[in-house]
């Protein structure tokens, strides 16, 4: 009987999901975006993603790609949140290859970076490091629940895009609005997992699960699909609790 109830929940759980309105427009895609690339302790590569037009201090998030993958599997959402008036900086961690753990470590050093990029350079006072984020998928995902859990009340915003985890990991310190989306096509990261990472949340939060059910575990990648609705998402989101 337990056992059917938790599936009824879960069931429950992906329909709601996929009527979830977060009350705000995205604000329309194309933005004028400029890049540069930058260090941060953690990661191989890093590459700052920005409105060319900046005038005032904007949110600002990091982003990265998932197993043996790159920035560059995440440039194409990269453009589309800056273009709607962030500051991202996408990352490679420095062992692509690597536990979870590594993905942490990168979007841990990555909040730090933005925070000292407000202070000097051509992002001076360009970024409200009080309305900062960790996004990513696969490993990055699951590197950037686990960064939100470390870092607690610096972050606004955490977006886990199905997120991945071989490691044990408590999200217990998690202060921020939590979106986790998941692929219902999705084998790798499974529905298991993901509403189990879900489940781990604290009480309390901002929190949803949102499932695209067309979509595997490469579709949040450079290649993949459904890049429309899972872009569209990530920038309601982040206009809802962000700006």
């Amino acid at each position: 009987m337990k056992k059917r109830n938790r599936l009824a929940a879960l069931v429950l759980v992906l329909f709601l999901a996929t009527l979830i309105s977060y009350g705000c427009d995205s604000g329309g895609i194309g933005g004028s975006v400029c890049t540069s690339s930058t260090s941060v302790s953690g990661a191989s590569a890093a590459v700052l993603y920005y409105p060319c037009n900046i005038s005032s201090a904007v949110p600002a998030t990091t982003m990265t790609s998932g197993f043996m993958g790159t920035y560059r599997e995440v440039e194409w959402l990269a453009r589309d949140v800056a273009g709607n008036g962030y500051v991202v900086l996408a990352m490679t961690p420095l062992n692509p290859y690597g536990m979870v753990s590594g993905w942490r470590t990168a979007h841990v050093n990555g909040i730090s970076k933005l925070k000292s990029l407000n202070t000097s350079g051509t992002l001076k006072g360009k970024i409200n490091t009080s309305a900062l984020q960790t996004c990513g998928h696969s490993k990055g995902g699951g590197g950037a629940l686990w960064a939100s859990s470390t870092l607690g009340a610096q972050l606004k915003t955490t977006i886990g895009m199905a997120p991945w985890q071989e490691e044990f990991l408590t999200l217990s310190g998690i202060r921020a609005a939590t979106l986790i989306q998941a692929g219902g096509l999705d084998t790798l990261a499974t529905a298991l997992m993901t509403m189990n990472e879900f489940n781990l949340l604290p009480i309390g939060i901002v929190k949803a699960y949102r499932v695209f059910p067309t979509a595997d575990h490469m579709s949040w990648a450079s290649i993949g699909t459904n890049h429309a609705a899972i872009s569209a998402d990530v920038v309601s989101w982040m206009n809802r609790y962000l700006k």
